[in-house]
């Protein structure tokens, strides 16, 4: 079983799919449990990032959860928040959302910070590796991607208002959708969440067998795709903003 494959015959989920909602339930109740047998809790008030359908489909039936998307309704940017959103939620899913945000990433988990109550829990996951993040496009604030040719072009804007042109680009789902904006390394992540405020900052790299989750080895050379994706063997993250007696969430 892959990170990426489909490995479930009844509901076409993948590991890592699998996996956001084991961390999701550990941290909301305590231990892992099947959607179907989560409790019914409408309080529990949270949204996804342009989540996958067959989880979501069934979360809106059990906790007080809302997909949301950058492209169309209901609309959240991540990038740019309403304040009026500030601490409304007692958790936030991210399942490879962070690595195709435009510079600068900061701006990312700050938001995501800023959106939870006290003791509320932001459930990760994103392809990374050892060490520091690799930003392909640091300065680039405002972008365009367009086929020029056989190529795949972006035509980024910086701060101070400069041209840039990239065309070594990867794509994740295919040429001209999804563009890798960095690959995350491990340091940076846990600096990066540390610095917006979050504590702890964890990995749920357990598996559990039970729910077909495993952590196999991926080396992306032997993968069929190319331009080669690294930190496809990666389990998710929970950040956690400081817990209080009032958020109704225990550790």
């Amino acid at each position: 079983m892959g990170r990426e494959q489909w490995s479930c015959r009844s509901c076409a989920s993948t590991v890592r799919w699998r996996s956001v909602i084991h961390a999701l339930s550990v941290e909301l109740f305590g231990k892992s449990l099947a959607i179907a047998e989560f409790p019914y809790r409408p309080d529990l008030v949270g949204v996804g990032l342009s989540d996958w359908e067959g989880y979501a489909n069934r979360l809106v039936k059990k906790i007080g959860y809302t997909n949301t998307f950058y492209h169309q309704e209901p609309l959240l940017d991540i990038t740019c928040i309403d304040s009026m959103q500030h601490g409304q939620y007692d958790f936030l899913i991210s399942s490879d959302v962070f690595e195709h945000i435009c510079p600068p990433i900061s701006d990312a988990f700050q938001n995501a910070y800023k959106l939870l109550k006290p003791g509320g829990v932001m459930i990760l996951t994103i392809p990374y590796v050892e060490g520091e993040t690799r930003e392909h496009f640091p300065e680039v604030r405002k972008f365009t991607v367009a086929q020029e040719g056989s190529t795949w072009t972006l035509h980024g804007i910086t701060a101070d208002g400069g041209p840039q042109r990239f065309t070594d680009l990867t794509f994740h789902g295919g040429p001209g959708t999804v563009l890798e904006f960095r690959l995350f390394g491990k340091t940076s992540i846990e600096q990066e969440s540390r610095n917006s405020g979050f504590d702890p900052v964890r990995i749920h790299g357990e598996a559990a067998m039970e729910f077909g989750i495993v952590w196999n080895r991926y080396i992306p050379e032997e993968a069929p795709y190319r331009p080669l994706i690294y930190g496809l063997d990666t389990p998710p993250w929970v950040l956690v903003k400081a817990r209080s007696k009032e958020s109704g969430i225990e550790p």
